[in-house]
């Protein structure tokens, strides 16, 4: 009879790995099918963003450059009356004024914006900020023929895209001047070289692609974890009853693949979050710079969910141990306060924290695991108070002269928790009652690490709640009581 239980067992985790290996194959090309998408979504995205930019930064090149244009034609108006004219002496003249050689501040100005500019008569260059490839400065150099005959057809003003001024590219700006017969004798010339306007656009295209292509990454990311959800709902499903031991088996293999895929995501997530710090150094515009931030938040988010499955997968399994240290009670708690700081100013909450008489400041115990428990309670309170405020009391009962009893309760005036739900908080994970309430508290891997800890720590857990007043959050456990001298800290 025993051989025979042996065999089926064999037969069946022979069975279940034959259904883990078609579950292997449904897994993949649910990933393919959900990854070609997003790669293809970010490339369009990618494309339609660039050219979006592109239009919108030649535009305002071009109101930038009709501006200048039209600066020099007024600071030329002002240096005479009359027509322009070409003297006896081959020199340029307004009215009785000549204009040449006048180009003076108004150029060196408009060079400092990067703006090149040019005085133009008929189609000969008689004052000029603009060099050729070798350093010349163009003066007595023609207007291309092409641009020129446009402006005397149509005798409106001209934005070009391409003027090629001594080998160099440039957006150019062109407004031609009638005299008062009605001909047109001078032109005035604003322009930009191509290059540098390109190098701007190759350095915001850049930060196009880092921010499209983290998105993609998220995106992966998320498919990934839906996909796990989705395989592991269809296998508990269509499942059905399994032995005892089987299923434990299984429970395990779930948490060890949980810490794999936490600690396997963990470092592409730290990645993003420092590609978005970078992104976020450079000089970018102000939308992609909020993208960037979403993105950076989001990946936050994520990295703190992840980092509660591995410390929920290890604490299923034994891995984390207990240790002693010495510390202060006043430091610990100050260091929770710090963290949630940032949470209550934002809010406008307020945070009180008060110790009982002939509290011993100096303990021994597990520092690093209080913390986390304390930690997580505080802003547990933070993320549900909307408005009040939260009181952090600390008591003690002792048990002999050197050991005591340490209470920490956290009170908050958030929305408060259903007696039906309160009991359910340390036992399930999600959140409680959100079919019925959205504002309700949500649990999460949180409140059950928690449980978990405290146990650990010989301790015990439990919570007061009142629907539309708030919540008590309280923790007793033992600790070994170094000093009963209370330090006086900064």
């Amino acid at each position: 009879m025993k051989m025979n239980d042996n065999i089926t067992q064999v037969d069946e985790v022979i069975e279940m790995g034959k259904e883990a290996r078609s579950m292997r194959k449904v897994f993949l090309k649910i990933i393919v099918v959900s990854v070609i998408p997003l790669v293809i979504m970010g490339a369009v995205i990618y494309l339609l963003s660039s050219i979006k930019f592109r239009r919108v930064l030649e535009e305002e090149i071009r109101g930038e450059l009709r501006t200048a244009a039209y600066e020099l034609e007024q600071h030329y108006e002002l240096l005479g009356n009359g027509d322009y004219r070409k003297g006896d002496d081959l020199k340029i003249y307004k009215g009785e004024n000549q204009v040449n050689g006048k180009l003076g501040g108004i150029g060196k100005e408009l060079q400092k914006s990067g703006i090149f500019c040019s005085f133009f008569y008929g189609d000969t260059r008689v004052d000029t900020t603009v060099i050729d490839s070798a350093g010349n400065v163009m003066v007595g150099t023609k207007l291309d023929m092409s641009i020129y005959k446009k402006l005397y057809e149509t005798g409106d003003e001209l934005f070009c895209e391409a003027a090629i001024l001594g080998n160099r590219a440039y957006y150019g700006y062109y407004i031609p001047y009638r005299n008062s017969d009605g001909e047109i004798s001078a032109i005035f010339f604003a322009g930009k070289l191509q290059s540098e306007v390109n190098n701007r656009i190759r350095t915001v295209n850049e930060s196009i692609l880092w921010t499209e292509l983290i998105v993609v990454i998220l995106g992966v990311i998320v498919s990934l974890l839906c996909t796990i959800y989705m395989v592991g709902y269809i296998f508990k499903h269509f499942r059905g009853e399994q032995d005892l031991n089987i299923q434990k088996a299984s429970a395990r293999g779930n948490l060890d693949f949980m810490t794999f895929v936490s600690r396997e995501v963990r470092d592409p997530m730290d990645s993003i979050a420092i590609l978005s710090d970078r992104i976020l150094a450079d000089k970018t515009s102000d939308p992609v710079r909020d993208r960037v931030l979403g993105i950076k938040e989001a990946a936050n988010s994520m990295l703190i969910s992840f980092n509660s499955i591995f410390d929920y997968s290890r604490l299923e399994t034994g891995e984390i141990e207990l240790t002693e240290d010495e510390y202060n009670i006043k430091e610990l708690v100050d260091g929770c306060c710090a963290k949630v700081a940032a949470g209550i100013e934002r809010k406008k909450l307020s945070l009180e924290v008060n110790y009982a008489d002939g509290m011993p400041y100096d303990l021994r115990g597990d520092y690093g695991k209080i913390r986390q428990v304390l930690d997580n309670l505080l802003e547990n309170a933070v993320k549900y108070t909307y408005e009040g405020g939260i009181t952090l009391d600390i008591g003690f009962r002792n048990i002999t002269a050197d050991k005591i009893d340490i209470t920490f309760s956290v009170k908050d005036t958030g929305s408060g928790i259903r007696k039906e739900d309160a009991e359910k908080l340390f036992r399930s994970i999600g959140k409680v009652g959100e079919n019925k309430n959205v504002s309700i508290k949500g649990t999460g891997l949180g409140l059950l690490i928690c449980k978990r800890l405290v146990s650990l720590l010989d301790g015990r857990i439990s919570v007061n709640s009142e629907i539309g007043r708030g919540s008590t959050f309280k923790f007793t456990i033992p600790q070994d009581v170094v000093s009963r001298k209370k330090k006086i800290l900064n």
